[in-house]
């Protein structure tokens, strides 16, 4: 269970500090907050939700061999692992909309760039929908996701997860290359042009984190060993919270500036 422990209780104090220090850089001169720091701090709210629920799950033998489990402690690590799902799905969108409603509030003026990013925020919305209702409803009856034993079915979960994954490594790579032809038109020197790009490239972490995340489903999906095979969950943690990380990073020159004056001009 330390492969969940570990990153959570990281993430814990990384998380609110970033958020806080980004919305801390926005109104530190009357500026207002808008609708991307409101989804930026939903978004918070649900990943530490996801990491307090896995924390509780583990409690319950999340971590340990499934036959080492008692019964109750197997369902029960397995109703909070379902419902973890739910809450990650949750977070990780709120993220993607956080970015874009930051582009349109940056770019906004743009009418081409204003499109493509509402037109990004419904398929974003209408995948949280698909992906939360397929997660909810994967099974029949609905207990049969966390009680095994009972009698029914559920849909693959490996296939589904995989499109999951799928789904959002692309739209995280077209947010990740949006902003570019914008930024490109911007009539300042290229020096900053160039260090404006840099930031807006730094959410490649997050695909990198989504794509070790997507070599692991595999083993999560068709192990039967369901509370011990569980580095997916580790790279859920660490990509969630890395993209709640990589979201507040364009906002925070302000820090740095004050930071290291001679660093930023």
């Amino acid at each position: 269970a330390y492969t969940v422990y570990v990153p959570i209780a990281i993430f814990f104090v990384l998380c609110p500090v970033a958020v806080s220090t980004k919305l801390w850089s926005r109104t530190r001169k009357g500026g207002t907050l808008g609708w991307d720091d409101l989804t930026n701090v939903l978004a918070l709210f649900f990943a530490l939700s996801t990491g307090g629920v896995l924390l509780d799950c583990c409690a319950h033998g999340y971590g340990r061999h499934w036959v080492t489990l008692a019964t109750d402690d197997q369902h029960e690590a397995m109703k909070l692992f379902y419902i973890s799902q739910v809450t990650y799905k949750t977070s990780i969108n709120l993220t993607k909309a956080s970015i874009l409603l930051l582009y349109l509030r940056i770019f906004g003026s743009i009418r081409w760039f204003k499109y493509a990013c509402a037109f990004m925020l419904t398929c974003i919305a209408s995948y949280w929908l698909a992906s939360t209702g397929g997660t909810l409803f994967q099974c029949t009856p609905i207990q049969k996701a966390f009680i095994p034993s009972l009698p029914g079915h559920c849909i693959n979960n490996l296939t589904f997860w995989y499109a999951n994954a799928g789904f959002s490594i692309t739209t995280d790579l077209i947010i990740l290359v949006l902003p570019m032809l914008p930024v490109t038109t911007l009539e300042i020197p290229r020096v900053q042009k160039m260090a404006l790009m840099f930031v807006f490239t730094l959410g490649i972490f997050v695909v990198i984190t989504s794509c070790l995340r997507i070599t692991t489903i595999d083993i999560q999906a068709k192990t039967h060993d369901k509370t011990y095979d569980i580095s997916s969950t580790m790279w859920t943690v660490i990509e969630m919270n890395v993209a709640i990380i990589c979201s507040c990073l364009p906002q925070l020159r302000p820090l740095v500036v004050k930071l290291f004056p001679k660093l930023v001009p």
